[in-house]
């Protein structure tokens, strides 16, 4: 069994490459390797995979500045092992330079033969000497392209945010989209209360703070051990969930008793939540079109203490009322998206996105956002939310979708059903005059989410 960090980071990105699915799969693939690693290796393993993934376009900027060979031409191998290496030159104060380079020659020596780690050796030691002195693009004549290799942007995606945010916000949210962020996680008030919680936290992890908006949510650093041996995740006192989701279910404001649809439950971080709010009284379905998904949701629901979900494997495109028993209070669609406003966690994300994505899941948001609307009882509410800051997967499908369904309005009067209790004066800061919630990482220090609460015009 492999037990060097960097040769296990290698396999780890070099299969990230090649298949169609996220990061956290290639992750699971080796993470029995991973797993045997000392908690110093793995750390490193862990950091050499997200730091390559966050600094990539960089890193290739000083790659194509000393190699001979053209960037198009290395095989995705040596060009893997060489961004492995300039990461931790470049980006690691804690290794020494000489120990990069030999590391990762001899490694491709067994890998590659004595050729290709000639050819590393001299790209790594001539960058190491000289990659400070390599000058970004001019700032004032292509803005796009300086975002784009200061802050390892894909091209398309600088020119995007630079036209819809400004070269100053793009900036900001570029660096903290790149820094690492804090763990977050949600209390289950169902077994603990989150002061009670955080002290217990404060036994395996650093920097213990409560969050802002988010009621119930916990943010810290350093944990001494992997979050899943912690002694409170085994007794389910909590979730890992970031504050801009937190908020999301808040925003619904579901009460103990109701019929709640969770359309797009996934793994089922909201569902928890919203199950939570309930006080475990109550139904809760949550449906999704991947059934492991939804056996996933099922389990983490029996450690949490909760069993008032029911899961129902749908294609939501196809549903209809006729599937259910009864019309919803409340309807919540988490739809796919791009993960453009979860970079920070998912680094990854940009550099399988493209500009014809973004068209692509918001034809389908707004077909998904209709069929979820049919199953909302009148005078019930539906909420519609993205980890997407793009303005086409944000107010466009809104004002879309209200141009069809004149029995839906913008819901902004929070207090008059009694849901303000959950919609603080914290969170209504996030609100927008249009009535959106709107959360950006280098404003909040939370992921990008967009949500519209909906409201169905009651039978008259």
């Amino acid at each position: 069994m492999i037990q060097d960090p960097r040769h296990i980071a290698l396999n780890v990105l070099l299969f990230w490459h090649k298949a169609s699915y996220p990061l956290d799969k290639s992750l699971e693939k080796y993470s029995e390797e991973i797993s045997f690693l000392s908690k110093n290796d793995r750390n490193l393993c862990n950091a050499l995979i997200f730091g390559v993934l966050r600094q990539r376009e960089s890193i290739d900027w000083i790659i194509r500045a000393f190699s001979k060979t053209s960037l198009e031409k290395i095989n995705q191998k040596t060009l893997y092992l060489l961004r492995i290496a300039l990461f931790q030159i470049m980006y690691m104060d804690r290794i020494p330079v000489f120990a990069a380079i030999n590391t990762i020659v001899d490694i491709t020596k067994k890998l590659s033969g004595k050729k290709t780690a000639g050819f590393i050796n001299a790209v790594l030691r001539n960058a190491a000497d000289n990659f400070l002195k390599i000058p970004l693009p001019d700032v004032k004549n292509n803005a796009p392209k300086f975002i784009c290799v200061k802050y390892s942007l894909p091209l398309w995606l600088s020119k995007k945010w630079i036209r819809a945010f400004g070269f100053e916000k793009t900036s900001l949210l570029c660096q903290q989209i790149n820094a690492i962020p804090q763990i977050t996680l949600r209390t289950n008030t169902l077994k603990i209360e989150r002061q009670s919680l955080a002290g217990k936290l404060a036994l395996v992890a650093k920097n213990i703070q409560l969050t802002d908006y988010a009621t119930q949510g916990i943010s810290f650093t350093n944990p001494s051990l992997p979050i899943r041996e912690f002694e409170t995740f085994k007794l389910g006192l909590f979730q890992i969930q970031d504050e801009a989701a937190q908020i999301i279910t808040q925003l619904l404001a579901p009460k103990p008793g109701e019929k709640i649809l969770d359309a797009c439950a996934g793994l089922g971080g909201k569902t928890g939540h919203i199950a939570q709010l309930m006080e475990n009284k109550g139904i809760i379905i949550a449906t999704d079109i991947e059934t492991k998904k939804l056996e996933s949701l099922q389990s983490e629901s029996k450690r949490l203490g909760i069993d008032i979900i029911r899961t129902k494997p749908i294609n939501l495109l196809k549903t209809s009322i006729k599937d259910f028993d009864f019309y919803f209070d409340r309807v919540l669609i988490d739809a796919p998206c791009t993960g453009l406003g979860v970079m920070r966690r998912n680094p990854d994300t940009k550099w399988k996105r493209s500009r014809n994505d973004i068209a692509r899941l918001a034809a389908k948001q707004k077909k998904m956002l209709n069929a979820a609307a049919n199953l909302v009882k009148p005078g019930g509410t539906l909420v519609y939310a993205v980890c997407s800051c793009e303005i086409e997967e944000n107010e466009e499908v809104i004002y879309k979708f209200l141009d069809k369904r004149k029995d839906f309005s913008i819901d902004k009067d929070f207090e008059s059903d009694n849901d303000y209790r959950l919609i603080t004066r914290l969170i209504s800061r996030l609100i927008t005059r249009e009535g959106f919630l709107k959360t950006y990482p280098e404003v909040n220090n939370m992921d990008g989410f967009f949500a519209a609460r909906l409201k169905r015009k009651s039978k008259s």
